[in-house]
């Protein structure tokens, strides 16, 4: 027997009766006398992998039922078992319900329960190659954003700034789908891979790069599109990336493109909390840093602009607001993961190996512990312990 429920629906008692003594010992039943009994089934129970719903019921039909489902536990195979063989509910049942066979009453003992090994089997496939692609998906992420904090860790600690204000103000405007503006925050840095260190360095020190190098700079949303479009899953990913320096009234990069709201809104979205991230050294943004952004309104939505400086914006310059957790000041041996900076990590010669508002992950604790056998580390350093960083929240 497997440990994966299989529900069928039905408001004739007797059948549901019978199912359940035919099946009995060979698969793990669960029967309901009607869709909506049905539906509070699916909250209240887990792993129901397939649904065996009848077409002619009261107050919900089947396929009305097989819409619901489809929209509640995407991942549940849908069987249709009716007296009502017409073409047309056949067809409604195939195209509506998406189901994944169709039996008419009376059927053949031998012929569902095959069907019901069918249907687990596909349940097995699709879940299993869901999980990989979301294994493969956050490996991918981790990798890219691993690279980002080697490469430069002035940008990365920005980024994971950006990354908490777009996760907050996702959650405040019901982003649609949350997770793809949470990972476009954490890439959109990404095309900066192919810029030259010598730049790179120079950028991290806040000094002012040649026309040419400002046009590599200008077009690095396009090499990390061209990255991302790599990644199983994440195509939305990708064009927000690509669309980030693309102004609202239709200027900037790239040079040909849509304009105002026909910019995605995860781009849009971006592109002030990205630019807010740049300027200010706070872990939240005053009001003060969104009237400098407001010096150039021809580069964000008004509408989106006003609502997030709602959101973020601090009155008070000095009521800045820190993270939860407890308040630490530690030696450079007593850092852990998940420790939030509060201060830069930098070395006694000024170099700087992470910036403050950054998680410190596993990878950049060992990067930590060997740059500590060749170089001497300004301590202690201020932290807060106890968090969950934003990054895991993807």
């Amino acid at each position: 027997m497997t440990d994966k429920h299989i529900l069928f629906v039905d408001d004739d008692e007797n059948l549901l009766m019978a199912l359940r003594r035919q099946l009995r010992g060979k698969f793990d039943i669960l029967t309901a006398p009607g869709g909506k009994s049905a539906l509070e089934k699916f909250k209240e129970t887990d792993d129901i992998a397939v649904c065996v719903a009848d077409m002619r019921m009261p107050n919900m039909n089947g396929l009305q039922f097989l819409e619901h489902v489809q929209k509640i536990s995407p991942d549940t195979i849908r069987i249709m078992l009716t007296g009502n063989a017409d073409q047309a509910t056949a067809v409604d049942a195939i195209n509506k319900g998406h189901i994944f066979r169709f039996f008419s009453k009376p059927y053949e003992a031998a012929d569902l329960e095959q069907a019901l090994k069918d249907a687990l089997r596909q349940h097995q496939l699709v879940t299993a190659e869901k999980t990989l692609i979301q294994e493969t998906l956050a490996g991918s992420v981790k990798v890219l954003m691993d690279v980002m904090a080697e490469l430069s860790p002035t940008v990365f600690g920005r980024t994971m700034k950006t990354k908490g204000w777009c996760d907050r103000v996702a959650t405040e405007l019901q982003y649609p789908r949350p997770w793809e503006l949470g990972i476009a925050a954490l890439l959109s840095p990404i095309g900066m891979i192919s810029m030259p260190p010598d730049i790179l360095a120079r950028m991290a020190e806040g000094k002012p790069l040649q026309p040419l190098e400002r046009d590599i700079m200008k077009r690095t949303p396009e090499v990390g599109r061209k990255l991302i479009c790599n990644i199983p899953r994440l195509e939305v990913v990708a064009e927000i990336v690509h669309m980030q320096n693309r102004n609202f009234d239709g200027s900037g990069f790239p040079e040909k493109g849509p304009q105002g709201e026909d910019i995605p809104l995860g781009a849009r979205i971006i592109r002030i909390v990205r630019d807010l991230a740049e300027i200010g050294d706070t872990d939240l943004p005053t009001d003060v840093d969104f009237a400098i952004l407001d010096r150039h309104k021809h580069r964000y939505d008004p509408a989106l602009f006003t609502k997030i400086r709602s959101m973020l914006a601090i009155v008070d310059e000095d009521g800045e607001i820190p993270p939860e957790g407890r308040e630490m000041i530690v030696r450079i041996d007593q850092l852990r993961v998940d420790d939030f900076l509060l201060t830069n990590l930098e070395t006694t010669k000024d170099r700087i190996v992470l910036t403050h508002g950054s998680f410190i992950s596993e990878v950049q604790l060992e990067r930590i512990r060997f740059f500590q056998k060749a170089h001497t580390f300004r301590e202690p350093v201020e932290i807060k312990r106890g968090l969950h960083p934003a990054a895991k929240s993807v």
